[in-house]
């Protein structure tokens, strides 16, 4: 069984990647299992990933490569006894430290298990080429990377994109390094993956980091994330899409006020009957992206937030975010509920 760490900065386009792969994967016959860590306690990318022939399982209220060892082992041997998958993939939460997950596995003495390149992702849309800019944890991820994805390169010039090359080349000088938008539907992209699956099907020759990191406590970021149950009836899409897009804008105006620079994630996940409506922001300065998913047979309708910033004390979060989707249902007249346990506890810093 192979097993795929494919990590980078909250926000960076791991779901939408490991989506892709995943497909391609399925193309080939291959059986995949996905664990996907976040560091909220409610889990928003697992529904995501998950479709036919794919296992998917989320770990959540923490980090994997820190506090969540024991809950990564159980899952990782649950999934070889109960479905026996070819390829594992682990999408970290975007804090990280991929070579300390990996070093939690090896301990494990999994039998016939090898390890892909270490991947880590990078938004070629955000990444500032000052390393002063950058938060150790950041740094610490393109070190670690064996293969460096440049994603999201539609969005940027030609020129930006060399000064980005050249950027992490310095920092890293040993990563392959190949740059793709896994968002770009065209036939082109199949190169892209092609390229990546490629680079995939070799062996991780990194050797594993040091133990004991805290990659929450050094990271410096407040996470907080929530649910709300939704008992009106009807729901259009535009609906659930006009709603999602002004919870995130609003979200991001209020945890501005808090931090003008801010870098992080709010995501969200807007589920109603058949529709699975997606969202995120991912700075300060950015509007929502918003994707719609068709989904089978969501009985209940329900919001899914989690954020996670830089430099924004806590409970100031809590409240951005519950103010800002009570008052977005309210002003669509929706009867809601916050869901029972949601938000309760979390990551302080």
């Amino acid at each position: 069984m192979k097993c795929m760490i494919i990590g980078g900065f909250l926000g960076s386009g791991k779901t939408t990647t490991i989506r892709k792969l995943i497909e391609h994967l399925g193309k080939q016959g291959q059986k995949t299992a996905i664990i996907v860590n976040e560091i909220g306690e409610i889990g928003i990318d697992g529904d995501m990933v998950s479709g036919p022939g794919v296992e998917t399982r989320e770990i959540t209220s923490g980090c994997v490569c820190c506090t969540l060892r024991i809950s990564m082992e159980y899952t990782i041997k649950t999934l070889m006894s109960e479905y026996s998958p070819d390829t594992i993939i682990i999408e970290p939460t975007g804090i990280a430290f991929p070579r300390q997950i990996k070093g939690n596995i090896e301990k494990m003495n999994l039998p016939g298990l090898s390890f892909a390149p270490i991947v880590n992702l990078v938004d070629a849309s955000r990444l500032s080429t000052d390393p002063e800019n950058l938060q150790n944890f950041m740094l610490n991820q393109i070190d670690e990377a064996e293969v460096m994805a440049i994603n999201k390169v539609d969005l940027i010039k030609r020129e930006r994109l060399l000064e980005i090359c050249v950027f992490l080349r310095k920092l890293n000088p040993k990563a392959r390094m190949f740059h793709f938008s896994a968002r770009e539907e065209e036939e082109e992209e199949e190169g892209a993956f092609g390229t990546l699956l490629e680079m995939l099907g070799e062996s991780s020759r990194e050797k594993s980091a040091p133990q004991g990191r805290n990659s929450i406590d050094m990271s410096g970021v407040s996470a907080y994330s929530s649910a709300f149950e939704i008992s009106s009836p009807e729901i259009s899409p535009e609906i659930a899409v006009s709603v999602t897009g002004q919870i995130l804008e609003d979200i991001r105006d209020r945890a501005k006020e808090l931090n003008p620079e801010f870098i992080g994630h709010i995501k969200l996940s807007f589920t109603h009957r058949d529709t699975l409506v997606k969202g995120s922001v991912t700075s300060a300065h950015e509007s929502p992206e918003i994707e719609v998913l068709k989904k089978v047979g969501n009985t209940r309708s329900k919001i899914k937030v989690l954020s996670a910033l830089t430099a924004v004390p806590r409970e100031e979060l809590v409240r951005a975010v519950d103010m800002a989707v009570c008052g977005q249902l309210e002003n669509q007249q929706l009867s809601f509920k916050k869901a029972e346990g949601a938000g309760r506890h979390g990551h302080h810093h």
